[in-house]
C-alpha cells in the first residue's frame, strides 16, 4: 500500500522526490536512535486523504512531507490533513506534543472534519481540542493511543489557539 501511495505522489508531483525531514542537528543517525513521525496519502472508493507533516518543533515545511526523523524526546508536530469526498475539499491543521522514544514510529490520524465547520463552508474559521489517535510501532510494542491535539481550519487559526504553534520558515 505504501508503494502505491508513493507512486501516486510521484504522479501528482511530477518526478519530484519526497525526502524525509531531518529534524535534528548534526550527522545522520541509525534508525534505532531516532523517533519517526510518518503520515500518508491514501485513496479509497469514498475519497482521498492526504496527511502531510507541516511543522516540527517550530520549523515549517512546505511541499509533500510524509516522514520526519528526530532525536528521542518531547516534540511538537503539526500535520496538514487535506481530504476530498466527492467534490467537497476539506483542509485542517492539527498540532500535538508528545514524548517520542528511539526506534519508534508515530503515525497521527487527524479527526474527521467537524460537521458544524463543514456546514458553514470551507472558508469558516474554527478551532477544536481533541484526543487524536496516534498509531505507535516500536520493536517490542504496537499500539493505538490518544494524545491531546489542537485542530483548526487554517494554520493561522491554529496559531491563534496556541501561539507556540506559530512556525519559523
Amino acid at each position: 500500500m505504501r508503494g502505491v501511495a508513493l507512486l501516486v505522489i510521484f504522479a501528482l508531483g511530477g518526478c519530484a522526490s519526497v525526502e524525509p525531514i531531518k529534524a535534528y542537528e548534526g550527522p545522520g543517525r541509525p534508525a534505532a536512535e531516532l523517533a519517526v513521525v510518518e503520515s500518508a496519502f491514501e485513496r479509497d472508493f469514498a475519497g482521498v486523504s492526504d496527511v502531510q507533516i507541516a511543522g516540527v518543533d517550530g520549523v515549517s515545511y512546505s511541499g509533500p512531507k510524509y516522514q520526519a526523523r528526530m532525536l528521542p524526546g518531547q516534540h511538537w508536530v503539526i500535520v496538514r490533513d487535506t481530504s476530498r469526498v466527492g467534490s467537497k475539499r476539506q483542509e485542517q491543521f492539527c498540532a500535538f506534543d508528545f514524548d517520542m522514544a528511539p526506534g519508534c514510529t508515530y503515525r497521527p490520524h487527524p479527526p474527521s472534519y467537524p460537521t458544524p465547520a463543514l456546514l458553514r463552508g470551507a472558508e469558516s474559521e474554527w478551532q477544536l481540542s481533541v484526543a487524536m489517535q496516534v498509531t505507535v510501532r516500536c520493536p517490542d510494542l504496537s499500539a493505538d493511543i490518544r494524545v491531546p491535539a489542537d485542530c483548526a481550519g487554517s494554520r493561522a487559526a491554529l496559531a491563534q489557539r496556541r501561539p507556540s504553534y506559530q512556525t519559523k520558515h
